[in-house]
């Protein structure tokens, strides 16, 4: 009785183990970015059931309300030269809605999700993206990482040297988190009243951005410097 005990316990073992560490599709439950293990398969997060039958090159994702489009592309090196050369490849999301939660991160919501891989499907870097968010907010985020992480290192933008890069160093990860001000000046808002069937411009609703980045300690090489294009330009640190 005594081993049959023994073994039921350690199939149910194996069996809580199997589940928690398994990651769902993104979109079917937000991503926990905490926890994330580098060793997930791409198809893991974006399964051939979720590839758009209505576009090419795309996948489409659970939202609350409609699906959210992502785009599929490679990335190369010297891209528009005779010695282009992949090096990768990106799922940029293309959509999203304030009411969605792709991913948390210290309990912060985010709406999109972008994730890049090496040719091989290695996920070297994660980023989500909190839009709508108050300087509160971010600050609060920075605080409660840097209780967890320890003092940050902090770096320019690359892109735009007023944003600042605050990066922590952990074993299995490299954390990396900017802030951008939206003032919405480029924004184009329009309200569609049903009832009255009428159209008007909507306000303008000035606020922050977070972009924030898991980073594959081991790929480090292939994300730093090499990351260009669509939201990941919030990662790239400006060089001396």
């Amino acid at each position: 009785m005594k081993n049959i005990i023994t073994i039921l316990l350690l199939l149910s073992t194996a069996m809580f183990t199997s589940c928690y560490g398994q990651t769902k599709p993104i979109g079917e439950e937000p991503l926990n970015l905490e926890s994330f293990d580098f060793d997930t398969k791409i198809l893991d997060l974006y399964p051939e059931k979720n590839k758009s039958k209505e576009y090419n090159g795309y996948y489409e994702i659970k939202g609350t309300v409609h699906s959210q489009l992502v785009a599929k592309d490679t990335t190369y090196i010297n891209e528009y030269s005779e010695n282009k050369k992949a090096i990768g490849l990106e799922y940029c999301q293309k959509s999203s809605t304030s009411i969605d939660t792709m991913a948390v991160f210290e309990n912060q919501q985010f709406q999109k999700v972008n994730v890049a891989t090496t040719i091989n499907g290695t996920i070297k870097v994660i980023n989500a993206v909190a839009d709508e968010i108050t300087s509160k907010q971010c600050d609060g985020l920075i605080t409660k990482l840097v209780k967890k992480y320890g003092k940050p290192k902090k770096l320019k933008n690359n892109w735009n040297e007023t944003f600042t890069i605050y990066e922590w160093t952990t074993k299995n990860k490299i954390i990396r988190f900017v802030s951008a001000f939206d003032d919405e000046s480029t924004t184009m808002k329009i309200v569609i009243h049903k009832e009255n069937k009428t159209i008007a411009s909507g306000e303008k609703e000035p606020h922050y951005v977070g972009y924030l980045f898991i980073i594959n300690p081991l790929l480090k090489a292939e994300v730093f410097g090499k990351m260009k294009t669509g939201d990941f330009v919030y990662l790239d640190e400006k060089m001396d």
